[in-house]
């Protein structure tokens, strides 16, 4: 909402206003009870920073906010998705600055949840931006695929079925194995 704002050239005293004219669904309702509460002058009239606190309270519990964080903390690389990897970071650390606040810190995290091949390559040569580490991790994983380190991410879906009791049901997820003559 930030960069809508900033783009739109809002004001600094209708950035209250504007953001609230873009609610929908529970938020439009949230918003109607704070006007129908409060009055329409003292919600509109309300600092930016008094709005976003007014705001993470209703939508932003600390359960919600913990759950965020540990996912956060626990997000790591899979195979060679380093895309995805890098994606979801920045998605979450956007969530959660404080986490990855100051660039150091991003760095840190960012590198800690990499695949262990590429991991330490990357810490090795110590990146200064988050940038310059994403470009690192790009070119490390391309190399180290090349050197069949690690492989490619292959989007397969498994065979999940439920056991069966009697091992003797044949599976109907399974084709017969038949051959085809062609003249």
């Amino acid at each position: 909402m930030k960069s809508v704002q900033d783009m739109s050239g809002c004001g600094a005293n209708q950035k209250v206003k504007y953001t609230a004219g873009s609610f929908i669904g529970k938020s439009l309702t949230w918003w109607n009870t704070q006007v129908q509460t409060r009055g329409r002058e003292t919600v509109v009239g309300m600092t930016w920073e008094d709005f976003k606190v007014l705001m993470s309270k209703e939508f932003c519990p600390n359960n919600e906010i913990q759950k965020l964080e540990i996912k956060f903390w626990c997000h790591a690389m899979v195979g060679a998705g380093h895309a995805a990897y890098t994606d979801c970071f920045h998605e979450l650390a956007r969530l959660v600055p404080y986490l990855v606040t100051p660039e150091n810190k991003r760095i840190e995290r960012y590198i800690y949840g990499l695949a262990p091949q590429i991991c330490a390559m990357v810490a090795a040569t110590e990146p200064t931006t988050i940038q310059s580490a994403v470009l690192k991790v790009g070119m490390l994983t391309d190399e180290v695929i090349r050197n069949g380190l690690l492989k490619k991410n292959t989007e397969k879906r498994e065979n999940v079925r439920e056991l069966s009791r009697n091992e003797n049901v044949r599976d109907d997820n399974k084709r017969p194995r038949t051959g085809r003559a062609f003249a």
